[in-house]
């Protein structure tokens, strides 16, 4: 895949220089087929940008693409006592057994470190340069867990016929991972359930949807657990999406403890953003700050969010010219952790704003088809005069500041070196995206 920055077919092809963006093709409902192809691209506010997909047989295609380094992993073990999931900013687990809580490793380095947590005779609670276990579920529900809301508590996904997991993908994109939840004894009922989480590349949180044909009059709940002296920070109450956060000093200290007490001087925020629509409401129960909604056609969504303010902290990167290995952790990267309750609320407002208004996608081509070269590429090349090259260069000018005015968003065009060297087997797909003017985003999914 490679993406340019004009905003028009006709721009495209004038352009020389496309970027390669990761990608990754997911077969979601394990038929061993491929259902999406999942890529990452960032868009300022009214931006368009064109994007390209390009195959072939493998032997080309793997010539042309880039290697991707794994941005996200997910693992499951009896050593974190069930699923983990994870970007190089934070990892989470789920325990996969009646608490049913969601658990935190926070990361002063950006790795993934889901298999070094998973090692026999590694200690995760104790201190690390890289990253630890830093918070404290205990019988709550911890950050952004599926329960009920009965008799006026969350319950959580505890008494099941039988309980099952899959890990859908891992790779430079996202991991994705699922539960299903055979008979679970409910409000008098007995229902069956799916969770989905999706962790996207870069991300300090990752998403959840629920889906339940069984559990119509049933009402759900997630949330966040209390600590003590720190106050729920919401959305007020006509905000669509709604929000719950948490700031303050609710890491726990390092060390194999049973029971760890708060890390003093150090800030973690968390919250949880509902999906646009959701009819979420705020609630509150002895453990949990809580919102509580019923399945819309069967399903519900919210983002859970955890951000650390150690992140990024011990990232060491090399020194120009170094010529020893302890050159190399000369200096720390800048970070960009979030400090402050004002920058967790920011945070917070910018998903939901991006989750009230995603971007759109237009499809440019009218079908797969194989592409020619660019048309200045198809005659020998003639020299110009001064004039025709001053025109040339007022032109490009315009074409840049049309991609920041215009509203729509185009794509098309493909890797010029693919249809030079073997323009008969390169197959391309033009599509286009469209950002609404608010603010900057990041494209997440095509489904094939």
């Amino acid at each position: 895949m490679t993406a340019t920055d004009a905003s028009t077919v006709a721009e495209d092809a004038a352009v020389l220089h496309a970027q390669e963006l990761p990608s990754q093709v997911d077969d979601i409902d394990g038929d061993l087929k491929a259902d999406e192809l999942a890529f990452q691209i960032d868009l300022n506010p009214r931006q368009t940008r064109i994007v390209t997909i390009t195959w072939g047989t493998p032997d080309r295609i793997f010539r042309l693409r880039g290697d991707y380094e794994p941005q996200t992993n997910a693992i499951f073990t009896k050593k974190i006592d069930g699923m983990g999931w994870e970007s190089k900013r934070d990892s989470f687990r789920l325990y996969f057994d009646k608490r049913n809580a969601i658990d935190l490793y926070g990361k002063p380095r950006p790795t993934l470190q889901l298999q070094r947590y998973a090692t026999p005779g590694y200690i995760y609670h104790n201190y690390s340069p890289d990253g630890r276990d830093i918070y404290l579920v205990a019988d709550a529900l911890g950050i952004g867990a599926p329960a009920a809301w009965v008799n006026g508590e969350a319950r959580h996904i505890s008494d099941v016929d039988d309980r099952t997991w899959r890990i859908i993908s891992t790779g430079p994109v996202r991991a994705i991972v699922e539960f299903t939840y055979q008979g679970w004894k409910i409000a008098g009922k007995s229902v069956n359930l799916q969770v989905r989480a999706t962790q996207w590349a870069g991300e300090r949180g990752f998403l959840q949807t629920v889906t339940s044909t069984d559990a119509v009059d049933l009402t759900l709940a997630t949330g966040l657990t209390q600590q003590q002296g720190i106050p729920e920070v919401r959305s007020q109450a006509t905000d669509d999406p709604a929000w719950l956060a948490m700031w303050g000093e609710q890491a726990v200290e390092g060390g194999n403890k049973a029971v760890s007490p708060i890390l003093r001087g150090t800030n973690l925020g968390l919250a949880i953003v509902m999906a646009p629509s959701s009819s979420a409401t705020p609630n509150k129960d002895s453990k949990d700050y809580l919102f509580t909604f019923p399945l819309k056609n069967g399903n519900a969504s919210w983002y859970s969010l955890a951000a650390w303010d150690q992140e990024g902290s011990n990232d060491p990167v090399p020194v120009v010219g170094a010529r020893e290995p302890r050159e190399y952790v000369a200096r720390v990267a800048g970070v960009d952790a979030i400090t402050s309750q004002d920058q967790l609320v920011a945070s917070v407002k910018e998903i939901a704003a991006r989750m009230k208004s995603p971007a759109t996608v237009k499809i440019l081509s009218s079908a797969p088809e194989v592409q020619s070269a660019p048309p200045d590429t198809l005659h020998p090349a003639s020299s110009r005069t001064y004039k025709q090259a001053i025109d040339l260069l007022q032109k490009g000018r315009c074409m840049r500041a049309l991609t920041t005015k215009n509203i729509d968003v185009g794509l098309s065009c493909g890797p010029r070196a693919s249809w030079i060297r073997n323009p008969s087997r390169i197959t391309t797909l033009a599509f286009c995206i469209s950002i609404p003017p608010w603010r900057a985003t990041s494209l997440r999914t095509i489904k094939s």
